[in-house]
């Protein structure tokens, strides 16, 4: 179930992303590199995401510790 659901999330980050895209006038459309940033964006944000969750996560801990070392 979780992955159907990240997975549907990056299909919808990449139709909205490709709608953006499209619309640009300023990027070319025969630039590999934005095509390639567009199909990676959403492919790896569900690595990213749950990476970033414990980066996060974890820093808070480390600032409570720190907290209640400095009450003592």
């Amino acid at each position: 179930m979780l992955i159907i659901g990240y997975f549907s999330v990056s299909l919808i980050v990449f139709v909205v992303w490709f709608i953006v895209f499209w619309n640009d006038t300023s990027t070319s459309k025969k630039d590999l590199l934005s095509w390639v940033a567009l199909l990676l964006g959403p492919l790896v944000w569900p690595i990213v995401l749950p990476l970033s969750l414990f980066q996060i996560s974890s820093r808070k801990s480390v600032e409570q510790e720190a907290k209640s070392e400095q009450k003592l």
